[in-house]
């Protein structure tokens, strides 16, 4: 083996996503390999020293050969469960590293609220009303007009959850376990409920010792019950009317899962790896699906077919009814922290690492369209007739440049249609958007790292 650089595909059955090689001399004067894979834009990585075997080379964790006569080189991962392949030819270099999203914005809000807190959770709203938590521990109700307080509720912990908002009433899930039903009209409680999920301690990708918990469980209803997740493992039936529990379904990891209610069925996520389908009235197991790794998102329904992601880095589809596979997608190493929504028959769903908001077929699972939004998409997306709005994460100190931001992409292609940004400056380590979009009334409201609610035309 000589010095030299090697371009082509990285294959995974039917996908496939550009790869390199490139042979140089490390610092200990041995030829070695470094890979490149643009799809994830870390910088090339050193995998190890080239070893020539009997019939192939190796280089840490890859084997390969060349064939000399048609300047083509093939190999593999050995150990990889996937059983990735790559086909590389001679290329003249590593091609150039993409340049970072611009931090220009492009629209500006109508409004903003201050909250005293960044805002990791979810909006929500009625005809009238956008409601919101902060990590300061209160649920805000505003004026989608105005951004006017209406009225606020503390909850005496931090809220990273999703209201629901559901005839009269709202639901919030608190950091310290507890479920409360709120008054709509001025948030008095009508009842809490203790979900056990107050001894958990969140970790945060700024923490001293960081992490990625920034999801948390909310509220679903159907037929006169409300289901809700725990950091306890359990997922609990609550009689909407008297805040009785009804059932409680264990599983082995903290549920950071928003539960999806379809077909009497009852669909969610765990840590433990497993997306689980329990039936609605009683809480018995109908099946459960092992995705490899464990689950942050929301499983999202469509047509006889439940879709999630995993931090495996893979999107499943599968049959509601029987949790057969009916289709997955390969996201090359990238966690899925986003959940999807369909619209039209269209999926719309981000990821992480590689910064893409993306589109498929919801019955066959064929790509349409992929957006680089420049950071981490892990909101779950709000969707018009014509446009798709989705917030992404930013972090200062990362070994890829991720920007924060809030993007409008068309529905059909994904061309940006408009973006506001936040500048990335020297004493913010995270910024941007993690917060779920919601539309109303001709307007989208999502909050956030910087506490702030805002609201924009659409």
């Amino acid at each position: 083996m000589t010095p030299g650089t090697w371009g082509g595909e990285l294959i995974y059955q039917n996908q496939t996503t550009e790869f390199y090689l490139d042979f140089r001399y490390d610092d200990d004067n041995h030829l070695a390999a470094f890979t490149y894979m643009p799809v994830i834009p870390f910088p090339e990585r050193p995998v190890g020293a080239i070893n020539r075997e009997s019939s192939h080379f190796t280089a840490g964790s890859i084997q390969f050969t060349v064939d000399s006569d048609s300047q083509r080189l093939t190999g593999s991962f050995p150990n990889s469960a996937r059983g990735l392949r790559f086909e590389l030819f001679p290329v003249s270099k590593l091609p150039e590293a993409k340049e970072p999203v611009s931090s220009q914005s492009t629209a500006a809000p109508d409004w903003t609220f201050q909250t005293d807190g960044a805002i990791w959770g979810d909006a929500s709203a009625d005809d009238e009303v956008v409601y919101i938590g902060s990590r300061d521990g209160t649920l805000y109700a505003l004026s989608q007009s105005s951004g006017d307080l209406k009225w606020k509720f503390h909850t005496g912990a931090e809220i990273f959850s999703r209201p629901l908002v559901h005839e009269n009433h709202v639901y919030i899930l608190s950091d310290n376990g507890t479920l409360y039903k709120l008054s709509k009209e001025n948030g008095i409680p009508t009842w809490k409920f203790d979900t056990c999920g107050q001894e958990w301690q969140r970790k945060l990708p700024n923490d001293e010792s960081p992490g990625y918990d920034s999801m948390a469980s909310a509220a679903a209803i159907s037929n006169g019950i409300v289901y809700v997740g725990s950091a306890d493992g359990h997922l609990f039936a609550i009689d909407e009317y008297s805040g009785d529990e009804m059932w409680r379904f264990k599983t082995e990891g903290p549920i950071q899962s928003i539960p999806a209610v379809a077909e009497e069925i009852v669909f969610f996520g765990s840590y433990d790896h497993h997306l689980y389908a329990v039936d609605a009235e009683t809480g018995t197991l109908k099946w459960k699906f092992n995705t490899g790794q464990m689950i942050v998102s929301s499983p999202v329904y469509g047509n006889g077919k439940i879709m999630i992601g995993s931090r495996s880095a893979d999107l499943f589809a599968l049959d509601a009814s029987t949790g057969k596979e009916a289709w997955s997608y390969y996201h090359w190493g990238s966690w899925i922290e986003s959940s999807g929504s369909i619209n039209d028959g269209r999926l719309f769903i981000g990821s992480s690492d590689d910064q893409l908001l993306k589109s498929f077929d919801a019955d066959t699972g064929e790509l349409l369209w992929s957006a680089d939004l420049g950071g981490s998409p892990w909101t779950t997306p709000a969707v018009t007739e014509s446009t798709v709005y989705s917030g992404t994460f930013g972090n200062a100190n990362y070994g890829i440049d991720h920007r924060g931001g809030f993007f409008a992409v068309d529905r059909l292609t994904g061309d940006e249609k408009w973006r506001f940004m936040w500048e990335k400056t020297e004493d913010i380590d995270i910024y941007g958007v993690v917060s779920s979009p919601v539309i109303s009334n001709g307007k989208v409201f999502f909050g956030g790292l910087d506490g702030k609610v805002y609201g924009f035309t659409h």
